[in-house]
Formats: structure tokens, C-alpha cells, sequence
């Protein structure tokens, strides 16, 4: 008798489950970005990148291991605009190239008090406790970045690459539904990027999106570059607020490094992981 009430138990919640979710996945819902003044946010960034390139016809491998840790803060929301600020709090960075393992931790001052880490350490001291302002609607289009305080751009650039905020259709979405948008991650640069949105999943608190994109440009940082690229992953947001959760990010480009009347070319496949957590 025990056994029928257990496995009637676990058939009712089955069919309960399956009703749930195909309730879920037949709900049209909006998503849009309700913050409030004084909303504070820590983002942890992780990115695995595997670089090749061809040089005097030899080739040659970078392999890069970054973390990134910042602190946002909402300071600002006026009717459906909302003003941000970052703080990169801490990077640490674990390179192998040419042989040589080059480490750097802003935590720890050995990593770049001498030697092959001396020279990224100088550069990167410069971004710690640095912070840029970001100004975006509540469907998550930029409509401005000062960078004006850090210097490194392609760190800055992941803020309008349409990963770590998602651009949200003015619209209600169902399970399956796509939208698509064309972001410019630098208002002064030439790298454009096309995102495709797939709404994949939706529970009572969350959302979960699929993402792919290509990437192009001719030119960056005033540098002559042949670079295309594509990229895929998915993302959960949460649906109370629209921020992002957490998300993974495949990456795979392929460009020409103009050296002088040499051109370098050269791919680059990379990984990145982003887990965002409320600071109450």
C-alpha cells in the first residue's frame, strides 16, 4: 500500500511538473530592467582564451586565463533611463606564451612588482578602482558609456557587447520567440556586433536566453584589422529585476594583425563565464 501512495505521489507530481511547464512555456511575458537608486550588484567574470597566429611561418599559441571582479551601482533612474556605475575591484590574469607563463593578480603585488608581469601590471594598476558610468533604457540600449576614466577599451567593450546586459525586445515574448538587435560596443569605434535573442525558458523567477552573435570590424584602437567572429551561448536573467544571473559565452574570431606591410593572421576561441549576485 505504501509503495501505490509513493508512486501515485511521484505520478501526480510528474503530471503536475509537465502541466507547469507547458503552462510556462505558453505565457507571453515582458522583460525590461526595474532598478532602483541605490541597487548594488557584484559582477565575477571569467574568460579562457586560446589564441593562434602565423608569424615568419611559424605558428605561435597564447593561452590567457582572466578574471574579472567589479562592484555596480544604480544611481540614478529617471522615468526610463537608468545610470550605472562600475568598479573594476579586482583582475587577475594567468598568460603562457612564447614559452613563458606570465602571472599577474592585483591582489598580489609580486605578480607584477618585477619582471615579465611588471609591464601588464602597470597597465592594469591603472583600471583598479577605476570606474565607468553607463546610461542605458529599461530595455537595455546604451545610450551612453563613458570610458573617459579607464584606458583599457577592451575590457570597457564587454559592457555593450549584448552579453552582460541583454537588449530586450519592446514587446512580450513566449518560449521559442526571437528578436534581434545591432549594438555598437564603442560609440567612437568601428567594431560592430548583431545579436540574435531567443527566449529558450521560463520559470517563475527566472528566464533563460540564447545568444548568437557575429562580430566585425576594420579597424580597432586606430589599428588596421581584418577580424569576423561569431559567437554563442545562453544567459538567465532574472525577471523581477531583468538583470543578469549568469551566462557562458563561446567566442571564435578570426583577424589579420597588421605589423608595418606584414599581416599576421590570426584566431582566437574563448570561453567566458559571468555570475552576477545582489549585494544586499
Amino acid at each position: 500500500m505504501k509503495y501505490r501512495i509513493q508512486k501515485s505521489l511521484v505520478l501526480i507530481s510528474s503530471l503536475l511538473f509537465l502541466t507547469v511547464a507547458s503552462a510556462f512555456a505558453q505565457k507571453s511575458i515582458e522583460l525590461k530592467y526595474n532598478l532602483n537608486v541605490g541597487n548594488k550588484f557584484n559582477f565575477v567574470s571569467n574568460i579562457d582564451m586560446d589564441m593562434t597566429f602565423d608569424a615568419a611561418g611559424t605558428t605561435m599559441t597564447m593561452q590567457s586565463v582572466m578574471g574579472i571582479e567589479m562592484t555596480s551601482v544604480v544611481n540614478k533612474v529617471d522615468n526610463n533611463e537608468i545610470y550605472q556605475d562600475f568598479t573594476f575591484d579586482k583582475i587577475s590574469m594567468n598568460q603562457q606564451v612564447f614559452g613563458m607563463e606570465i602571472k599577474y593578480d592585483s591582489d598580489d603585488t609580486s605578480t607584477y612588482s618585477s619582471g615579465a608581469g611588471a609591464k601588464i601590471g602597470e597597465e592594469m594598476n591603472k583600471i583598479i578602482g577605476k570606474s565607468i558610468s553607463l546610461e542605458m533604457d529599461n530595455y537595455g540600449n546604451i545610450k551612453d558609456l563613458d570610458v573617459s576614466r579607464v584606458t583599457n577599451t577592451d575590457i570597457t567593450s564587454n559592457f555593450t557587447s549584448g552579453s552582460t546586459f541583454a537588449v530586450y525586445p519592446q514587446h512580450k515574448v513566449k518560449v521559442n520567440d526571437s528578436w534581434e538587435t545591432d549594438i555598437k560596443p564603442l560609440k567612437d569605434g568601428e567594431m560592430k556586433v548583431h545579436v540574435k535573442y531567443t527566449l529558450l525558458k521560463i520559470s517563475r523567477k527566472t528566464a533563460i536566453i540564447g545568444i548568437e552573435g557575429t562580430i566585425t570590424a576594420n579597424k580597432v584602437e586606430n589599428q588596421e584589422i581584418n577580424l569576423n567572429g561569431t559567437s554563442e551561448g545562453r544567459m538567465t536573467v532574472d525577471r523581477k529585476t531583468g538583470m543578469l544571473i549568469n551566462s557562458s559565452i563561446d567566442l571564435d574570431m578570426t583577424m589579420d594583425i597588421n605589423q608595418g606591410d606584414t599581416k599576421i593572421p590570426a584566431t582566437i576561441s574563448s570561453t567566458s563565464t559571468t555570475n552576477v549576485a545582489k549585494v544586499e
